[in-house]
């Protein structure tokens, strides 16, 4: 029988008697170690995904702590974070059907003025872009609904979060009228569509060869200043900068490799250009270009006005990209396919590769390299888009795995992934979420928390929040 435990003594079996813990007679025994702690559980790895807050956790802690809460250890975010991550976790994706081809390059929700029969009136159109080079406008309102030339295009559901089946009959996505011909047509494939600012009226009186000019040399990409007064092309050769108030275009940079991206930052005073080399190059659009006016020329005059440089130009050129290349350009693991500017903060910007990279960089840290990394994106050839919610706190991408994958721009976190259709999603448009310009409610906005178009070369898609 073991002995008793006496508060404040010890028992040595040796010597069969108690002694006080708090001295040790010389020749005793050493007291038995105590037995060692059991070992912590393991820490999860980083790329665990973390468990979601409740609806309950969440209110409970609005109410308790406000607008900041703590989480975890290691995150921090706010309540309405912390909802919109919850609400993007469980979307809905709808397809519209006959679609096919007719958004697998690109996508850009406009307001516009609409002619109806009775007047004219606001409303939203979506632009889509494809392969065999046409573009086409939905009507996304009521204003567009009862044109006798327009064609009406049904929305089915395609994917739908694990008990959420009955939303899709309470609450249906709106259809989509477009006429039954292409609002353009291409030689070639659409490469982009970007929409003007405020100053949208200025360049429809830009000089015709000017807007031939344009059309001629925009050979990869293309991104605008947010007043709509400047233009910068993406070609082969380096990047142009076209002045839709003058008329004069003039080199930006010049380089050996495909200018493949470009993003302007939200002041418009520089533009990011991603090169194939997997080059990020900063341009400070303010500084002084050779110009190359191509106003009130012809259009053979206007088509050879780009790439005919002088020696001089040529050998300038070069040197400013030699000068560029040395201090400010960032790195990538293969050609730069996308980028993003976040408007909080015109010092930040996305920009995802071809091998699956996705990074965010500060422009006042590019020594240092990339600041976040956003894990299991799939891409190994295709120029795959990014996008970002109004709001700026959520990121999407499509995948080759035809996955459709969602993180916190802040954290890095996963948030969702799932093969929502059995096809690539090549083209990418995240809107505000508003009422209809025209005044009545719209289902787009009126019954979802978020909403994001999709493309593909099977069709057109929505996603939204349920």
């Amino acid at each position: 029988m073991p002995p008793k435990e006496l508060p404040g003594f010890y028992y040595d079996p040796d010597k069969n008697r108690y002694f006080p813990t708090k001295g040790r007679i010389p020749g005793a025994a050493t007291r038995p170690p105590r037995p060692p702690p059991p070992p912590a559980e393991p820490s999860p790895p980083p790329t665990a995904r973390r468990k979601r807050a409740r609806q309950s956790e969440l209110l409970h802690a609005r109410e308790m702590y406000g607008g900041g809460v703590i989480f975890s250890k290691n995150n921090k975010s706010t309540f309405k974070q912390q909802c919109q991550y919850t609400q993007a976790s469980q979307p809905m994706v709808w397809k519209y059907q006959g679609t096919t081809l007719v958004a697998d390059k690109a996508l850009e929700e406009l307001h516009a003025m609409v002619q109806t029969p009775s007047g004219l009136r606001e409303s939203k159109l979506l632009a889509t872009g494809s392969t065999n080079g046409s573009i086409r406008l939905f009507g996304l309102g009521t204003a567009l609904e009862n044109f006798e030339d327009e064609m009406e295009f049904l929305p089915q559901p395609v994917w739908t979060p694990s008990g959420k089946q009955k939303a899709a009959v309470n609450s249906p996505l709106a259809n989509i009228w477009s006429s039954e011909i292409a609002f353009s047509n291409f030689s070639s494939g659409i490469s982009c569509i970007k929409k003007f600012g405020h100053n949208f009226h200025d360049a429809a009186s830009t000089n015709s060869s000017v807007q031939r000019a344009l059309i001629r040399w925009f050979l990869w990409t293309a991104d605008c200043n947010s007043d709509g007064t400047q233009v910068v092309l993406g070609t082969n050769t380096g990047a142009g900068l076209l002045n839709l108030e003058t008329g004069t275009l003039s080199w930006l940079y010049r380089c050996k490799s495909d200018i493949l991206s470009q993003q302007f930052v939200h002041s418009g005073n520089v533009v990011l250009c991603g090169l194939r080399n997997g080059s990020i190059v900063p341009i400070d659009v303010r500084e002084t270009h050779s110009n190359l006016p191509t106003g009130r020329s012809s259009p053979s005059t206007a088509r050879g006005a780009v790439p005919m440089l002088s020696a001089r130009h040529i050998a300038r050129g070069r040197n400013q990209a030699d000068k560029a290349k040395s201090s400010r350009v960032i790195s990538m693991p293969s050609a730069v396919c996308s980028l993003v500017a976040l408007s909080s903060d015109e010092h930040y910007f996305l920009g995802s590769s071809m091998d699956g990279s996705i990074k965010l960089f500060d422009l006042r840290l590019i020594q240092k390299g990339a600041i976040q990394s956003y894990a299991g994106h799939v891409n190994s050839h295709n120029n795959l888009p990014l996008v970002v919610d109004p709001s700026e706190t959520l990121l999407m991408s499509g995948g080759e795995d035809c996955t459709v994958r969602i993180w916190s721009i802040k954290t890095g976190e996963q948030i969702f992934a799932k093969s929502v259709a059995d096809t690539l999603f090549t083209a990418l448009c995240w809107p505000e979420s508003n009422l209809d310009l025209d005044g009545s409610s719209s289902l787009f906005d009126l019954n979802h928390s978020w909403g994001a178009w999709m493309g593909s070369r099977d069709g057109l898609f929505y996603m939204h929040g349920t």
